[in-house]
């Protein structure tokens, strides 16, 4: 790796990220040597200073960045929003988890992210102490994280699957008027306006494959009074394998249902994170504190990838297959071009950290000389 393409990020990260000069060039380091390498192993890392100093050296060097620093995570989301060309909302949420193992450690992330252009961007996450899904707590403190940054405003909704509710989550939700766009279970007890009750399951049980249903009027969950959540209204459609898939939410059941399919989204992203992009899970960190550093640094990368992918998409469409997607999606369009940019490391492509966060992405580039790159 040549010093010229960390320093030309480490200029151009410097007025965003308040960290003093050496400590904001191991995190450039990290951000370009996961894009080179597609790992976040720290014995491959090591090895991508652009210094004389010994491997052993620089390896300790990014275990005392890790034990260490302290990043602020408004400002890294900021960042984020920024070189991903994301605007100001409002923005589609998706919250999820993913985890594993590392021997007899629990890898467990809680990730709050945008719905973008057919993936998710990360910009807010947990990393919890243990394993098993998130509390109530944990989840409105995350998002309360990214409204002290974006505002309640920037929300346009929030989506989540069936392990995401509960009535003191919906009812949280609901006195933040956040709207939000929860799967249920079918088995859930529904009180519908009339006083009735039933299961989702038999409410919806005569919808037909492809056929949708929506009750508008303000419904609750829950057999008991105890258990009743904010007013909800639902939305249902049964799947091609047979699954009802079930929504509560308190905006308009029409669009749910069409918000709630770009959940997936969020799995593109943890997929682009780990086996088709950055290998996640090749990590020996364990200690919370410092995989949540990793994921700033994977956060980071995965932009600069996005938005690269964006703005070749624009000079040179993505070719759609029979089945209406993509060949390839735009992040792996734009994490191969960008690998090979900073392997040319010419002096026109070291210009491309500057431009994308100043959100002046060019209008050509040439890996092998001439011309020099455009802004637009």
């Amino acid at each position: 790796m040549r010093r010229d393409v960390t320093a030309a990020l480490r200029l151009a990260l410097q007025g965003h990220l308040a960290l003093r000069k050496s400590r904001l060039e191991s995190f450039c380091v990290l951000v370009v040597g996961v894009l080179l390498s597609r790992t976040v192993n720290l014995g491959h890392l090591a090895c991508m200073f652009p210094t004389r100093a010994e491997i052993a050296s620089n390896y300790r060097r990014l275990q005392r960045f890790f034990e260490q620093v302290i990043l602020d995570a408004s400002q890294v989301a900021r960042v984020i929003v920024r070189i991903a060309g994301l605007g100001s909302g409002p923005w589609l949420l998706a919250l999820d988890r993913t985890c594993w193992k590392f021997g007899r450690y629990d890898i467990n992330i809680l990730m709050l992210a945008i719905i973008h252009n057919g993936i998710a961007i990360p910009v807010m996450w947990d990393v919890l102490g243990r394993a098993g899904t998130s509390t109530t707590a944990q989840r409105s403190a995350l998002l309360s994280r990214f409204c002290a940054v974006f505002g309640e405003t920037a929300i346009a909704g929030l989506i989540a699957d069936r392990e995401f509710i509960g009535r003191a989550w919906m009812m949280s939700l609901a006195e933040r008027d956040i709207p939000f766009i929860l799967r249920i279970k079918d088995t859930f007890h529904i009180r519908l306006s009339d006083g009735r009750q039933c299961q989702g399951g038999s409410l919806f049980r005569k919808i037909r494959v492809g056929g949708r249903r929506y009750i508008r009027e303000d419904c609750r969950l829950g057999s008991r009074d105890s258990l009743l959540g904010p007013p909800l209204k639902l939305a249902a459609t049964r799947l091609v394998s047979g699954d009802l898939l079930v929504v509560a939410t308190n905006t308009d059941p029409k669009i749910a249902l069409a918000h709630y399919r770009r959940r997936w989204e969020i799995e593109t992203l943890f997929a682009a994170t780990k086996t088709r992009g950055f290998n996640l899970e090749d990590t020996h960190l364990v200690h919370p504190d410092r995989i949540g550093k990793l994921l700033a640094v994977l956060a980071v990368a995965f932009a600069f990838a996005h938005a690269t992918g964006e703005w070749q998409a624009k000079h040179r469409p993505i070719i759609i297959k029979t089945h209406k997607r993509r060949a390839q999606s735009l992040f792996r369009v734009g994490f191969d071009l960008l690998r090979k940019i900073l392997l040319a490391a010419h002096d026109e492509a070291i210009s491309w950290w500057r431009l994308l966060i100043a959100g002046q992405p060019p209008r050509s580039i040439c890996l092998h000389g001439s011309p020099q790159l455009k802004s637009s």
